[in-house]
Formats: C-alpha cells, sequence, structure tokens
C-alpha cells in the first residue's frame, strides 16, 4: 500500500497531513507483522496504544480545523469575495493547502494568514490583469496602500480597488494582532513591506501572479521566523525566494498548457522540457533547504519548501484525488 501511494502521489507533491491520514490508515497496530527471514512482531514499535493516540490526535487536530473553515467561509460570506472572482471550491482548496502542510493547533493564525493571502493575492492579480483595471487605477491602488501605512491620505481610486484594499487591510491587521498575542512584538511593519514590495512587482509587470515569494514571507513572519529587514535582503534567502517563484512560475505554465491540451510534436517536447526543467529545480530546492547553512534559520528555508509542494500538489494532481484528500483530512473522521 505505502509503495503504491508513493507512485501515486511523488514526494514533491506530498503534504504531511495526507500522509499523516493514510500512515495512520495503513498501520496495523499490534497486529502488524514484520518480515525478514522469519515473520516477527515489534511490540515497541507496533501496537494498539500508539494506533489510538495516532487516531485522537489527529481527530482533535481535525475539529480545530473544521472550526477555522467555518470562520473562513464566514469571512467569504461577509466580504461577499464571490463578487470579486473567488468561489467556494477555490477557497476550501487555498484553506486545505494550507491546514495539509501546517497544521497544528498552536500555529492556527499562520494557517489563516497564508490561506487568506494565498486568496486575496489571486483577487489582486485579477484586478490588476483585468483589461478594463487602467495603469492610473494599478497605479492609485499602489499608492493607496502605501498611503495607508504612512497615515497619509488616500487618492482616488475605483471602487473595486478600494474594497480591495479595505479586505487587505483587515487581514493585515488581523494577522498582527494575532501575531502579538503569540509572539509577544508588532509585526504589522513587516507584513505591510512584504506586500508592498509584491505589488510594486506586479504594478511593474513582474511575472509574480502566483503569490510564491508573498507568500512564503507572510508565512515566515507570522511564525515568527523573521525578525528583521535584512533577514529577507540576505543573498542566500534571496537565493532560495528567486528558484521558489521560478518553480512556480514553470508549474503554472506546465498546468496551463496541460489544460489546453495541444497534440502537435512541438507542444508536446516543450512540456516534456518544462516537466525535466521542474524536476531539475525542485531537486536544487530540496538541496538548498536541507544543506548546513549558518545564516538561514532552519525552519525559514523549510517554509520555501512547503510552499513549492503545493504548488507542485496542485498541478499533479487530478481534481478527483484533491477532493478525495480533502474530504479525508479536514471532513472524515479517523475510527
Amino acid at each position: 500500500m505505502q509503495i503504491t501511494k508513493g507512485l501515486e502521489l511523488p514526494w514533491y507533491a506530498d503534504l504531511p497531513r495526507v500522509e499523516a491520514r493514510f500512515y495512520i490508515e495503513q498501520y496495523g497496530g499490534a497486529t502488524d507483522v514484520w518480515i525478514g527471514k522469519t515473520l516477527y512482531r515489534m511490540p515497541d514499535i507496533s501496537n494498539n496504544v500508539y494506533l489510538d493516540l495516532a487516531k485522537l490526535d489527529y481527530n482533535k487536530c481535525q475539529a480545530q480545523h473544521q472550526t477555522e473553515w467555518n470562520e473562513f467561509e464566514e469571512w467569504f460570506a461577509n466580504d461577499n469575495l464571490q463578487e470579486l472572482g473567488i468561489t467556494r471550491k477555490y477557497l476550501l482548496h487555498a484553506y486545505f493547502l494550507a491546514a495539509a502542510t501546517i497544521f497544528e493547533p498552536e500555529r492556527s493564525n499562520v494557517i489563516l494568514a497564508w490561506a487568506k493571502s494565498q486568496i486575496i493575492c489571486k483577487i489582486t492579480v485579477s484586478y490588476f490583469n483585468h483589461e478594463i483595471t487602467s495603469s492610473e487605477e494599478r497605479i492609485a491602488f499602489l499608492a493607496n496602500f502605501i498611503n495607508s501605512i504612512n497615515g497619509l491620505t488616500k487618492t482616488k481610486s475605483s471602487k473595486t480597488g478600494h474594497r480591495i484594499l479595505n479586505i487587505l487591510s483587515r487581514i493585515l491587521d488581523q494577522a498582527s494582532t494575532d501575531a502579538w498575542g503569540i509572539l509577544g512584538r508588532d509585526i504589522s511593519h513587516q507584513l505591510h513591506n512584504a506586500w508592498g514590495a509584491w505589488l510594486m512587482k506586479l504594478n511593474r509587470g513582474v511575472k509574480c501572479d502566483e503569490g510564491a515569494e508573498l507568500l512564503v514571507n507572510i508565512i515566515n513572519i507570522c511564525a515568527g521566523h523573521i525578525v528583521s529587514e535584512e533577514s529577507i535582503l540576505h543573498p542566500e534567502y534571496q537565493r532560495l525566494s528567486k528558484l521558489t517563484n521560478k518553480i512556480c512560475q514553470q508549474l503554472q505554465w506546465y498546468q496551463n498548457e496541460k489544460v489546453l491540451g495541444k497534440d502537435d510534436c512541438s507542444a508536446e517536447n516543450i512540456i516534456m522540457k518544462c516537466s525535466r526543467e521542474i524536476e531539475q529545480n525542485m531537486q536544487a530546492l530540496v538541496e538548498l533547504v536541507f544543506c548546513e547553512s549558518n545564516v538561514a534559520n532552519k525552519n525559514v528555508k523549510q517554509t520555501f519548501l512547503m510552499v513549492a509542494k503545493t504548488f507542485y500538489y496542485g498541478v499533479n494532481c487530478s481534481r478527483e484525488t484533491i477532493d478525495f484528500h480533502i474530504s479525508k483530512v479536514l471532513f472524515e473522521r479517523v475510527v
């Protein structure tokens, strides 16, 4: 069963909570028999106490996720995000990716900051790329975001742009409040800087639609892994950031090409070449993350891999597989 799962779901697409669920279901407890030259049991490794504790822990964590999901749905309804192009299915997918990766109840603030950032990132990209959004409106959006940080008077902007900024402002305020209670320090300046840097790139036309770099920064800031702006500017952090962005851009292009389903030989060769490059870049990212470093915090580096794996998962798993995993991780109790 474990071999079958490994073949169906590559390690680059393996999310911790999905892996844990299937491991618990395959774990036989005291009935496990190990195969060597003879058949034997190892009660210190395989026993029913461990199995019962694992089920209890998983279900307790799942209950917390369901509470978070209910709050997430309320946010979706209260801000009427459907009017801004977000479907309930996309909302659930975004929350699932965050909760299946960072699942501990005590890190609830990070899960919600990640998921909400992914939603508002998609809304903002859609607004900036929409044909009816003028360059003046994009500039006004960025200016108003910066003015809101510095307490300056806002300039005139479109109704939609103003609405998006209000939603973003509330997200950042909530993330800052949550972090203050957990970390005991103010992260609002760091959050605004991370968003400001990303918005400036988006306004300049820099390819950053996927928001991978932004998500990594938000997660690291809300988790308390980054305590200074110098950390983000360090060459090692920048190298990880550029590689992660490249991977996520390639994955997005790869997914778009698969959806188009071009049949000509040249297109197929390009897709195969892109697939190989993605694998090579994922391997390079893994090496960077796990190599010894006296500079970057281990948790900071792990965040890059976590985010890249969620993008890889979304591209390489079918809709049916994702729905199955969502049901298992978020809604079906382990029995």
